[in-house]
């Protein structure tokens, strides 16, 4: 298994590359940030790297990556299309199939949601790393390909905030905030065409398997696995890793 585990690893570099490419980022970034009236370390701490790496940034002596150009892009209210080069733009839209992410995410809300069709943003965050993680586990590829990182709460990748926000703008979702929690429900039924018939089966017995089950279970279970545990605060967490884990721990 493990000689396996690390054959896999080396095939999913092309996940990879796209964190650790190069972009071109705009010149005008210390007028944006100033404008925004932020300092230097906030847009570090923001960016999970130390002021003296920002500045060398902000001067253009280094460049970002990819995940650091839409992370400004979002903290700055500046287009994507500002801050990164047309072939990478590209690349990244060509290894992420968003359609088919929407649909999990969308569908995950369909068989999960409680009697009144709502469920919280962390539930469903949870349940799509599940199906990913999962899949990768029985046939060694994701089905999305996206980084999750390990955060607090859940692992998660970047793409899930801004996915529901398109999903949301786009009408297919609403989102009420209650308290703390952001209550997502679908606003149309969704479709499914570009899951598989096996896909779109794990992603079902995922969520018949964690339906009513209350936040805290969810978040102690994958806080359990072993991708969760090796990794550190903040870390990508690799897809092999899931291959160690025992087949009940699994989802």
């Amino acid at each position: 298994m493990l000689k396996i585990f690390w054959q896999k690893l080396q095939n999913n570099i092309i996940w990879q590359h796209i964190n650790t490419k190069y972009c071109i980022m705009s010149k005008d970034i210390e007028i944006l940030r100033k404008k925004k009236r932020l300092t230097q370390d906030e847009v570090a701490k923001y960016l999970w790297i130390t002021r003296q790496t920002f500045s060398k940034l902000e001067k253009g002596k280094i460049q970002p990556t990819l995940w650091q150009a839409v992370k400004l892009s979002e903290l700055l209210w500046e287009d994507i299309d500002n801050f990164i080069s047309t072939d990478i733009k590209t690349e990244a839209k060509n290894l992420i199939d968003w359609d088919k992410y929407k649909q999990i995410i969308t569908n995950f809300i369909k068989y999960w949601a409680d009697d009144d069709g709502k469920i919280t943003k962390t539930k469903l965050a949870k349940l799509c790393y599940l199906l990913d993680f999962a899949w990768y586990y029985y046939n060694l590829e994701p089905i999305t390909g996206l980084e999750y990182k390990k955060f607090a709460q859940w692992p998660v990748p970047d793409a899930y905030f801004s996915t529901l926000e398109e999903l949301f703008e786009e009408e297919s979702i609403s989102i009420e905030i209650k308290w703390r929690s952001h209550l997502i429900e679908n606003i149309w039924t969704p479709s499914n065409n570009k899951l598989t018939e096996d896909e779109l089966k794990m992603l079902q017995d995922i969520a018949i398997k964690w339906k009513w089950k209350p936040t805290k279970e969810i978040v102690d279970f994958t806080h359990k696995q072993i991708p969760w545990m090796i990794c550190y605060d903040k870390e990508i967490i690799p897809y092999g890793l899931i291959t160690q884990e025992e087949l009940e721990n699994v989802y």
